[in-house]
């Protein structure tokens, strides 16, 4: 049994396990190997017996779990999505070394997560916070030959315009109004990548919030304290979450139309 609690001995931070037994209808311990290491995920599956759409998480920076990640999984499965999390290198049941080799281990998940049974690979979702926003930028040609993605969100994004259009997906940004460079990773951003790749994007701002787009309008988010993870910013969750049943929506309607 997983204690209710983990206390993260390099951060102190204070990470819940999230409530998904009752929202999901598997929770599948997922291993895979990155150079040489064993690395362990998991796959989440929302109620019903069809294949869904699945949400991939490329951490941010930092010894973070999947379970840094936990009250994401609780809103993308409520909402009919899979979601694939993962124990970053040398954290929680991963193997190997913390510090090594992020941006591999991030498309060996991906790999591992795109070839699980339950998964519609046609509505494929990537979703990169951070750091993660440049390791996807950097390396977007190697998870599309994995999969192309039918679309990717970067929360807390640190990409400006010259990188974002490494992504040739549609592409939604997610950023909070502290961001110093704010008009740079939002309006200059989308412009260029609707210019230089032809696919749709989008931004939304999250007023009072911090870089992970934690809600701090009654004060700072103290990160030992688990009940942070309720904290998270409802107006930059609930654009994630519109914006990636609008994606599936409408490739489902176009591929009908195909078919007609």
């Amino acid at each position: 049994m997983q204690p209710a609690v983990y206390i993260d001995p390099l951060t102190g931070d204070a990470v819940p396990t999230p409530a998904l037994e009752e929202i999901t209808r598997e929770r599948r311990e997922v291993r895979f190997v990155s150079g040489d290491a064993t690395l362990a995920g998991e796959l989440d599956l929302p109620l019903g017996e069809e294949e869904a759409p699945l949400a991939f998480i490329i951490h941010h920076s930092g010894p973070a779990t999947r379970d840094a990640y936990g009250y994401m999984a609780e809103l993308l499965t409520q909402a009919g999505f899979a979601v694939f999390r993962f124990d970053k290198r040398g954290v929680g049941r991963s193997e190997g070394e913390y510090g090594c080799c992020e941006e591999k281990d991030a498309l060996a998940a991906y790999q591992a997560a795109v070839a699980q049974a339950g998964v519609d690979r046609m509505h494929v979702f990537i979703i990169a916070q951070s750091i993660g926003s440049e390791y996807l930028a950097a390396h977007f040609s190697e998870f599309a030959a994995v999969q192309p993605p039918a679309g990717v969100v970067l929360l807390s994004s640190l990409l400006g315009p010259e990188d974002s259009v490494r992504i040739e997906a549609p592409l939604h940004i997610i950023v909070s109004d502290s961001e110093p460079n704010l008009d740079a990773i939002t309006v200059q951003a989308v412009k260029a990548h609707r210019s230089r790749t032809g696919h749709k994007s989008s931004y939304y701002i999250a007023e009072h919030s911090e870089h992970t787009l934690f809600d701090i309008k009654n004060g700072p988010i103290d990160w030992s304290d688990p009940t942070w993870v309720k904290r998270y910013h409802r107006g930059a969750m609930q654009s994630m979450l519109e914006w990636l049943k609008t994606q599936v929506l409408g490739s489902e309607q176009m591929l009908g139309s195909e078919s007609e």
